[in-house]
């Protein structure tokens, strides 16, 4: 059974109505709201947060927004770019830059000069990167994984999706893609 509720929000111009529709089933309440520019009703996590609207969120859609803000981005880039260039010398933004660089530096004290032989060696002809990932055997351009940085060019070929999962992954998936690494290592140490 879906219920309809109407807020009035009044704006600076206009007054405008809002059509809220709350459907009751099995003892939850789910709300959804009209998108102002498509006009389909749609669930209200698929709207942005707003804490100056009437119920708390926009009355445009993620995706209408995301269109919206891609269309801007094309028409306004060179615009955009200069704004960029210009936040990124901020100061704030220097010591953020310093900060990350340093932290990274720091727990990982040899990535800088291992990621440098990589390239080295790829770029002298020493080593080739693979077109395929040595993990699932995707053609694409491949990501060097270091299992230790003290051996700078003993790496495994990974894909970027592959790569993620075994740094970031909790699922069964990045569990097997570590279990392959590491299985992969152990091969070129024997």
């Amino acid at each position: 059974m879906a219920v309809a509720s109407r807020a009035t929000v009044t704006t600076r111009q206009t007054k405008k109505s809002l059509l809220i529709v709350e459907e009751k089933g099995g003892g939850d309440m789910h709300k959804s709201k009209i998108c102002i520019r498509c006009g389909e009703e749609k669930p209200l996590d698929e709207f942005y947060a707003h804490k100056r609207m009437a119920d708390g969120h926009l009355n445009v859609c993620k995706s209408c927004v995301k269109l919206r803000m891609g269309r801007y981005r094309k028409e306004n880039i060179e615009r955009i770019r200069e704004y960029d260039v210009k936040r990124g010398k901020t100061e704030r933004r220097k010591k953020l830059r310093k900060f990350c660089t340093s932290r990274r530096n720091h727990e990982v004290e040899n990535y800088q000069r291992c990621h440098n032989a990589i390239m080295r060696a790829l770029k002298s002809g020493k080593i080739v990167r693979p077109e395929y990932c040595e993990v699932c055997g995707k053609k694409c351009r491949t990501e060097a994984h270091h299992k230790n940085y003290d051996e700078s060019l003993r790496v495994v070929w990974m894909c970027r999706t592959c790569h993620a999962n075994y740094h970031t992954g909790k699922s069964e998936q990045a569990e097997l893609t570590r279990k392959i690494v590491d299985s992969i290592f152990e091969k070129m140490i024997s």
